[in-house]
């Protein structure tokens, strides 16, 4: 969660479970609808964001990653010769879930922390198989320098850059 302050209003937004927290040790109450629309919006394959002014809800914001086109025959092709892939996101279950299956990706991992990225490398190594990593953002930076093969996307941060084996140039 995070916000800003301006004058006597406290703005916050994040995730729902950190805004309804905030709210609630503020003296607010919870809108009853809530817990439904954010669970449509992760169902939906969208991650939902609230927001409040002090110690009441506003509403929620859908985000939508764009999964882009041909992904699932990629992972397909991928997975003909023997490869698995598995999506690791900080997105919650629900969310993590739709998009893995919009994707064809063959298992998931939700609400990963960066060192659940590493433990789940390590432990693929450990098993003798030969791991590949793509990352954009500072908490990927760990498990790309672990993998064997560490890939940063060009438009990514400059930790994940020069923690990777190579950069995606164009972050495709």
């Amino acid at each position: 969660m995070s916000g800003l302050d301006i004058g006597d209003s406290k703005i916050r937004k994040g995730a729902t479970e950190a805004v309804k927290a905030w709210v609630i040790a503020l003296g607010g109450q919870v809108p009853n609808e809530l817990d439904e629309v954010t669970a449509a919006i992760s169902k939906s394959g969208s991650t939902p964001l609230a927001v409040s002014i002090d110690n009441e809800i506003l509403g929620v914001v859908e985000l939508k990653d764009i999964v882009k086109d041909g992904i699932k025959e990629r992972f397909q092709m991928l997975r003909s010769i023997g490869i698995k892939t598995i999506m690791i996101t900080g997105d919650n279950p629900l969310t993590a879930a739709a998009i893995a299956a919009e994707a064809g990706v063959d298992d998931y991992l939700a609400e990963a922390t960066p060192e659940d990225k590493l433990e789940l490398i390590r432990a693929n190594q450990a098993e003798g198989k030969l791991v590949a990593m793509t990352g954009d953002g500072t908490n990927d930076a760990p498990a790309l320098a672990q993998a064997d093969v560490g890939v940063a996307m060009n438009s990514g941060t400059v930790a994940a850059k020069e923690a990777g084996n190579m950069v995606d140039l164009d972050s495709n």
